[in-house]
């Protein structure tokens, strides 16, 4: 994900060691002014065995959960086969979706992450109409539940 978004921090990541994946294809059904990932209201459906290939994501609102059992079981499988490695999921907001939210974050992840990119006052500026600063916080205050 780090190249096809054009993120300002490739180096300093790969300098140490991350590697960041991007799960649910490479098209996101978001429009936020910030991110250079390729765009559409109807992506291609993601491969059902990613999560055995595979770990960031693009937002897919198309989906009835957001993509959230996706990750769980990219999260599970990963688990399955080498316990000990750290996972760390950068989700999107999943519509605010309680269920969503809860799916990922007991899916056996070690770290749940969400951006919420910018300050109150720029986020309608700068993010996707379907993405708020409020529900962003509510996300996270939700995966800490």
């Amino acid at each position: 994900v780090c190249e096809e978004a054009k993120c300002p921090n490739i180096g300093e990541c790969w300098e140490g060691g991350t590697a960041t994946l991007m799960l649910l294809g490479d098209t996101c059904t978001r429009g936020c002014k910030f991110c250079a990932i390729k765009t559409s209201s109807k992506p291609p459906p993601p491969d059902p065995m990613e999560p055995q290939k595979v770990a960031e994501a693009v937002a897919q609102d198309d989906m009835p959960d957001g993509g959230a059992e996706h990750f769980a079981r990219t999260v599970q499988l990963i688990k399955e086969k080498k316990p000990d490695m750290l996972v760390e999921c950068l989700v999107s907001d999943f519509q605010g979706m309680r269920s969503s939210v809860e799916r990922v974050a007991c899916s056996g992840l070690d770290v749940f992450a969400h951006n919420v990119e910018t300050v109150p006052r720029l986020s309608p500026f700068v993010r996707d109409r379907r993405a708020s600063f409020e529900q962003s916080l509510q996300v996270l205050a939700m995966a800490k539940e």
